[in-house]
């Protein structure tokens, strides 16, 4: 029995599986025993546990101070006896604030300098946290609840450059998208929780008289999308600090909703004209829709003084940096009241 759960991490009692996990370190796969022969001797300067239990998941290896687990392939993982995809897994930890790399056989075996290379890129980005060794979810930047960080900008403004950049380059600061809600079906892999919550045309109005909705539009006839509440708080209570990328109508609503709580973000062209030669330069649009986007440009601008911060992308790599200056100083002013 002992060996049947050691390396499959699967069984028809999860209990099991953690009571004999101590024991069944020792069975490994000839990929994961030559990484752990790295990992185990520090050479990364901290330490990692091998099939240490995170919640009701037990991965193949864990650092705590850097929240980090590391998956080389091997046969099932089970939370709550469910069998879960690796981009469910991925999901599960990430809601508890680790990264998560994932190695094949073959990658560890052929070049294993090489993913130690790709560890130690990982953890010179995370920060580290002082802990003992239970892994409890990460605290982020942003008190007991995660904060809301709400993005808006007309179109070519670089809006989302400057949020990717955040969220690659800094994760420290804990951002995440909150996972909206669709009526459309979902495609290909996508999974319900995952990368939305799939619901049918009634099932979403009656969460609209629910009044169960941050914010949501109907794109055409029966064609929802939209942020439930219960889903940000769900987020919020895990540390994490969700962000927005909304128009500035829906911006202005959820800072009104969320006071305090939440910082609103304009990222405003240098000009219109300005403005013109990066969607000329794009080369994806027609002249029309060049000019039909402008003058929504035009509008949208009227609206910047009600968001808390505008910050001009006049240069990228200034704005990227006034916007990460900006998010620290929201983020630990949360610290500090607790919110």
């Amino acid at each position: 029995m002992k060996k049947h759960f050691a390396y499959e991490t699967a069984g028809h009692n999860y209990n099991i599986l953690k009571v004999f996990s101590k024991n069944n370190r020792r069975y490994m796969t000839p990929a994961e025993s030559a990484l752990w022969e790295v990992l185990r001797a520090k050479k990364l300067g901290y330490r990692f546990r091998r099939q240490h239990p995170v919640d009701d998941y037990i991965p193949d290896f864990v650092c705590l101070p850097k929240r980090l687990v590391i998956e080389v392939d091997g046969k099932y993982h089970f939370i709550g006896n469910q069998h879960i995809s690796d981009q469910e897994r991925t999901y599960y930890l990430n809601q508890r604030g680790f990264a998560v790399l994932r190695f094949t056989n073959d990658e560890v075996i052929g070049n294993t300098e090489m993913i130690i290379k790709k560890i130690k890129e990982i953890m010179d980005k995370q920060p580290t946290i002082n802990c003992n060794d239970n892994a409890q979810p990460l605290p982020s930047l942003g008190g007991a609840g995660g904060g809301i960080i709400i993005f808006s900008a007309p179109s070519g403004s670089g809006k989302s450059t400057i949020v990717q950049w955040l969220m690659q380059e800094h994760p420290e600061l804990k951002l995440y998208f909150s996972v909206s809600a669709t009526s459309r079906a979902p495609r290909g892999t996508e999974q319900h929780g995952v990368e939305y919550f799939f619901l049918t045309p009634e099932e979403f109005r009656q969460k609209i008289q629910n009044n169960e909705f941050l914010e949501y539009e109907e794109v055409y006839q029966d064609r929802f999308y939209g942020t439930l509440k219960a889903q940000v708080e769900r987020q919020r209570e895990q540390g994490q600090n969700v962000v927005f990328d909304v128009d500035v109508k829906g911006g202005i609503n959820i800072k009104k909703y969320y006071g305090d709580k939440a910082m609103s973000l304009f990222i405003q062209p240098p000009s219109v004209e300005e403005l013109r030669r990066r969607l000329v330069g794009r080369g994806t649009d027609t002249p029309e829709a060049i000019e039909n986007r402008l003058a929504k440009a035009e509008y949208e601008l009227t609206f910047a003084p009600q968001f808390d911060h505008i910050v001009v992308n006049d240069n990228l790599d200034d704005a990227k940096a006034e916007t990460l200056r900006l998010l620290q100083e929201f983020l630990r002013e949360q610290d500090k009241q607790g919110l």
